[in-house]
């Protein structure tokens, strides 16, 4: 677990300010609030459905909110929509990749649209090449490409042009445990560059080895949000998981077992 970071009002990279999202009749996002620091991994943990991808395609500019405001380093992501993409990387749970074309052309196409010299796209190409162990693959069309491989692309996309904010959807998924612990380091190394995280996930393990703080997520309502001892404390349980379970209103196996018995 990291050591929680405290900063000023002034140092906030990304808010929520009651945020809300309806689709026809369903609520997904139900007044939302909260803030991240400059060098803070905050973490969006809950089950699937509880509202996550709909708040991170928000802060990406997929989606406008219903009610409420979202920025970007001081920037209304509705209003300003343009500057505020340009000063992040978006990974999306589901990453659209073009499948006719190889994963060097993908990534040299998202370094021109963001800008960068030709030069510098092929260093930092070259550099996750290595670390991600691409290779010979990295020229194959992504249409070949297995779920983890497509991760590695889009994260890289996310990442190449070295912004000061990244919002990662569910960032290890489809990873096998070797890619999933360097994409975790690679994630921390960031931070410690002062740069700034917004993540959802699901998976408990991940929120513990990466977040400073976490907001525990439910059918769209933020159920508390806290580093993990202030969650822990505020459910009286001895790990995040089982404070997890207390603050989301979720049944033990052991709670239901019981009520079973009594039936």
């Amino acid at each position: 677990m990291n050591t929680p970071k405290r900063h000023s009002s002034q140092d906030t990279k990304i808010q929520a300010v009651n945020l809300c999202k309806t689709f026809e009749k369903f609520q997904a996002l139900k007044d939302i609030s909260f803030s991240v620091s400059k060098g803070e991994i905050f973490g969006l943990l809950g089950p699937n459905g509880a509202g996550k991808t709909t708040c991170m395609k928000i802060f990406g500019g997929i989606l406008h909110p219903t009610k409420g405001e979202a920025y970007i380093d001081g920037i209304n992501v509705e209003k300003n929509p343009i500057l505020s993409k340009s000063k992040i990387g978006f990974l999306p749970e589901y990453p659209a990749l073009f499948e006719h074309i190889s994963g060097r052309e993908f990534l040299t196409m998202i370094g021109k649209l963001r800008h960068m010299e030709k030069d510098k796209i092929d260093r930092r190409v070259n550099f996750f090449i290595e670390i991600l162990d691409l290779h010979e693959q990295i020229d194959y069309l992504i249409g070949t490409y297995s779920k983890g491989m497509r991760q590695k692309i889009a994260f890289t996309s996310a990442i190449i042009h070295e912004p000061e904010i990244l919002i990662l959807d569910e960032p290890t998924s489809g990873l096998d445990p070797r890619f999933g612990k360097i994409l975790k380091d690679m994630i921390k190394d960031f931070v410690s560059q002062d740069k700034t995280i917004l993540m959802s996930t699901h998976i408990i393990p991940v929120a513990e080895s990466l977040c400073d703080r976490i907001g525990i997520i439910n059918s769209g309502k933020l159920a508390s949000v806290g580093t993990i001892k202030e969650l822990n404390e505020k459910a009286n349980a001895d790990d995040l998981e089982n404070a997890f379970i207390t603050l989301v209103g979720g049944k033990s196996w052991a709670g239901m077992k019981s009520i079973l018995k009594t039936q």
